[in-house]
């Protein structure tokens, strides 16, 4: 799997969850990414060439969020 998390953001660093094994962290050089990369962000590793990079997958990424905006807000009315 080439699936991962960004945890944070460290200086030129992004640090990587591995999607589905998040105990898995991986240190990345901030350049391997586009400079839209933020925090919660899925990424996939691939080659262009002989270079590796990452691509954001914005689907991924969005149905994710929204899945926890919706859990979120469940929790938040159930006292209610």
């Amino acid at each position: 799997m080439n699936k991962y998390i960004v945890d944070r953001i460290e200086g030129n660093i992004v640090v990587l969850l591995t999607k589905g094994n998040e105990s898995v962290q991986k240190d990345v050089p901030i350049e391997l990414f586009p400079e839209i990369i933020k925090e919660g962000d899925i990424v996939e590793k691939s080659f262009e060439g002989e270079r590796l990079k990452y691509n954001i997958q914005i689907d991924e990424t969005n149905s994710q969020r929204n899945e926890a905006k919706e859990l979120l807000n469940k929790l938040k009315n159930k006292n209610n």
